[in-house]
């Protein structure tokens, strides 16, 4: 099966595969929802979360990635760039960017 490349290759630095079993939620919300990493860059992180609650492109959320026995925060402004249903309609692949954290959104 061939990827659409303009799909695959959005982001311009190389990307890492990644296991990482992370969290996010949206700033200013009482939520704590599950995601699965499936790759990382410098500037991006695409993750795959239950379609039921997915954030929307453009929306700012907050990541947290399980470090050993601890949960690390990304301490970056996450944005997200997309979010696309999968073959499994209960599942959505989210591409997010990474930006600078001048002053960070709460």
């Amino acid at each position: 099966m061939e990827t659409d490349p303009t799909i695959a290759n959005r982001r311009s630095q190389v990307r890492q595969p990644s296991r990482d079993v992370i969290r996010w939620k949206r700033p200013g919300r009482i939520e704590d929802q599950k995601g699965w990493a499936v790759d990382h860059s410098a500037a991006g992180i695409g993750f795959m979360t239950a379609a039921a609650s997915g954030p929307l492109a453009g929306e700012l959320i907050h990541i947290r990635r399980l470090d050993g026995d601890r949960w690390a925060t990304i301490d970056r402004i996450v944005r997200v760039a997309h979010a696309s249903p999968t073959a499994n309609h209960d599942v959505l692949m989210v591409g997010c960017s990474l930006e600078e954290n001048c002053s960070r959104v709460r």
